[in-house]
């Protein structure tokens, strides 16, 4: 049986019960700035912590055009390599419970957004235990 291959793919699912976004931000480091979002949260053993995130990538909605396997979404990877990279993300659902599957990859040429001019995002808040999908 052949090892499944999970590189440059993920997934994101609902937030557990315990955690809590409850600030965003900037921070910088040696000079880089980065866009940051703490997470209230609590260890198996019940003690509180704030997790730090980074900001990776940018999400943008696609229009599918009739083709049912084009991901829902896709946008920029931010990632220090030669080649720029495409974050493209797919909204599913399994026994009942909303998820995205993700997949990096090369850019590509789509003449749709560019990419490259992006530095920041609007502020696209959701409101409290909404799900963007």
């Amino acid at each position: 049986m052949a090892d499944f291959d999970n590189n440059n793919r993920g997934a994101a699912f609902k937030p557990f019960d315990q955690q809590q976004m409850i600030l965003q931000g900037k921070i910088n480091t040696n000079g880089q700035d980065a866009n940051v979002v703490l997470v209230k949260t609590s260890t198996k053993a019940g003690k509180t912590i704030i997790e730090v995130y980074e900001k990776r990538g940018v999400l943008f909605e696609n229009d599918k055009q009739d083709n049912a396997n084009k991901p829902d979404y896709t946008g920029p990877w931010m990632e220090d390599t030669p080649t720029p990279m495409r974050l493209a993300a797919w909204r599913k659902d399994k026994d009942g419970k909303p998820y995205m599957s993700f997949e990096v990859s090369a850019k590509q040429n789509s003449g749709a957004t560019d990419f490259d001019k992006i530095k920041s995002v609007p502020d696209l808040s959701l409101q409290e235990d909404a799900i963007p999908f």
